[in-house]
């Protein structure tokens, strides 16, 4: 007589293995619930802003945000942090002129509408009421583009483009600073439709190596 295995599955059953989300499902919720974040926050600041708010908004469950965020001040935090995603990362054997151009293009190329255009007054305000989390914004999102420009004027004095003597801290500030103006002028003119290449323009004689620079006793 034959004996029946009792560790065999019955005949007539299926074995039906379970399915786990694969990575492509996990990255869009991850894309969802950062996208869900940006918008929530910019249009309601960081107070009103839940993580039940995101989680509906994105199409996930609460335990799906808890589960790669343990709150909302992470979940904000990195949010912003990927608004330097699409920030331009010329290759090395662009020039110096080329690669400030790409940088303050980027810079200008953000309207007032846009996720980042919306959240840059909201953070002004943080600055004052709070400075914790302006401090992670401008650790996470402001730095890693005054580095990028630090780098590129610094590559620019190396390599023989840009003047010796050239005082990167302070170049950074001409350059940036007219874009931060025309995006919060409060309207008292009319953008400068091609701001970056007029100011480099402008800028190039005072950086070049190949320009005459200032005489130091009119300073």
């Amino acid at each position: 007589m034959i004996t029946a295995d009792p560790t065999a599955a019955p005949a007539d059953s299926v074995e039906c293995p379970v399915r786990r989300p694969g990575r492509p499902r996990q990255e869009r919720a991850g894309r969802a619930i950062i996208e869900a974040t940006l918008q929530l926050f910019a249009d309601d600041g960081y107070h009103a802003l839940s993580v039940e708010a995101v989680a509906a908004k994105a199409g996930v469950s609460k335990t799906t945000v808890y589960r790669r965020w343990p709150g909302k001040r992470e979940l904000v935090i990195d949010a912003l942090a990927t608004l330097n995603d699409s920030f331009p990362q010329p290759t090395a054997d662009v020039g110096t002129r080329e690669r400030l151009l790409s940088g303050l293009r980027y810079l200008t190329g953000r309207d007032a509408n846009s996720l980042a255009g919306r959240i840059m007054p909201r953070m002004m305000v943080y600055s004052v009421s709070q400075p914790d989390l302006y401090a992670e914004y401008f650790e996470r999102v402001i730095m890693p583009r005054r580095r990028w420009l630090h780098q590129v004027l610094r590559d620019g004095v190396r390599n023989g483009e840009l003047r010796a003597d050239l005082d990167v801290e302070l170049a950074a500030m001409a350059l940036v600073g007219p874009m931060v103006l025309q995006k919060h002028s409060m309207g008292w003119r009319e953008p400068h439709e091609q701001l970056p290449e007029h100011l480099l323009h402008l800028l190039w004689p005072g950086l070049s190596a190949h320009a005459p620079g200032p005489d130091s006793t009119d300073l």
